[in-house]
């Protein structure tokens, strides 16, 4: 099935639903789905318990904006 058709047949039953409790449960999936995909601050507490002493010796140019100009031009 490609994801056109899982569209259509999602929509389809989300159509046919007569549980309104559902149907406000589909709305916040959907409402959740729909916001930025940017990780919110904290995402990764727990899971990087470490980061190396030489992480801040290297800074790829631009990254800090300074070669902004170079990179647009």
């Amino acid at each position: 099935m490609t994801t056109e058709q899982k569209k259509i047949a999602a929509i389809s039953k989300i159509a046919d639903l007569q549980n309104e409790r559902l149907l406000d449960e589909v709305t916040r999936l959907l409402e959740i789905s729909s916001r930025d995909s940017l990780p919110e601050p904290g995402w990764a507490k727990g899971i990087i318990t470490s980061v190396s002493e030489d992480f801040d010796d290297f800074i790829p140019p631009g990254f800090n904006g300074e070669d902004e100009d170079k990179l647009l031009n």
